[in-house]
């Protein structure tokens, strides 16, 4: 699975660079990772780096670090719409470069809890790669964000055809027929989903939710045992050590 938010555009230079020198190609290439990696140590200077390189023709590897340097700086919904502006650009590369932008676009607009303008980005994004399931796996975090919970189970549905052996899938799709009543449903992805990966912690987190909802007190301790050994620090380890909180002073489920 491709990690789409930090990914790093493959660089397409501006027209009037066409005609640079392989030296030129190279020197803009690393001027662009220099520009990357500075927005994690320091992104106020990453900023300004980059708006200076795009002064001076940077062009899109120029927006795209302008961008990332937002996004760290916690401005998520301005780094979305600079995102958004540099999809829709042809020049910025072939229809799977410019689905990963329109990807980064709604990814940060998920970070800025904007699933509807989410939703959107991911929808461009599916229009130039319609058989990427993790478009479709991202357009569903943004419908459930929104708690359309149909849409999301759809297209969870799509992304499995597209793609079913991995596990996250069957775990949203979970989330979303959980929502929607269907616990039966809800409780097979689950399982799919530690078929696929048994030490999978989100989804051992849940199945011990549900285990201790049926009564099965032991099966909920041992699942949220093997998340506390082995994720500690995860989110699905606090659910884990909320449930057992909640088994050791009877609280009913």
């Amino acid at each position: 699975m491709r990690t789409r938010l930090f990914v790093l555009f493959a660089v397409t230079f501006p027209s009037a660079l066409l005609a640079a020198t392989p030296d030129d190609i190279v020197a803009a290439d690393n001027r662009y990772d220099r520009c990357i990696a500075a927005t994690e140590d320091d992104p106020d200077q990453a900023f300004e780096n980059a708006l200076i390189w795009r002064d001076q023709g940077g062009g899109g590897p120029a927006e795209h670090c302008m961008a990332m340097a937002l996004l760290a700086l916690g401005h998520p919904g301005e780094a979305a719409v600079r995102l958004d502006t540099l999809a829709r650009q042809t020049e910025s590369g072939a229809p799977e470069e410019r689905a990963d932008l329109m990807m980064q676009s709604g990814e940060a607009w998920l970070i800025a809890r904007r699933g509807d303008l989410a939703e959107a980005s991911f929808s461009a994004a599916l229009m130039l790669t319609p058989r990427d399931a993790e478009v479709w796996a991202a357009r569903a975090r943004a419908r459930a964000m929104e708690e359309k919970w149909e849409g999301s189970e759809s297209d969870l549905d799509s992304a499995i055809v597209f793609e079913n052996a991995t596990p996250e899938y069957y775990f949203l799709r979970s989330a979303a027929r959980k929502a929607l009543g269907k616990d039966a449903d809800a409780i097979a992805d689950i399982n799919t989903a530690l078929r696929l990966d048994p030490a999978y912690p989100d989804a051992l987190a849940e199945r011990g939710l549900m285990r201790f909802a049926a009564g099965d007190e032991n099966g909920a301790r041992a699942d949220w045992i093997v998340v506390l050994n082995t994720a500690p620090d995860s989110a699905a380890a606090d659910v884990a050590r909320l449930g057992i909180e909640r088994m050791e002073i009877h609280i009913e489920p």
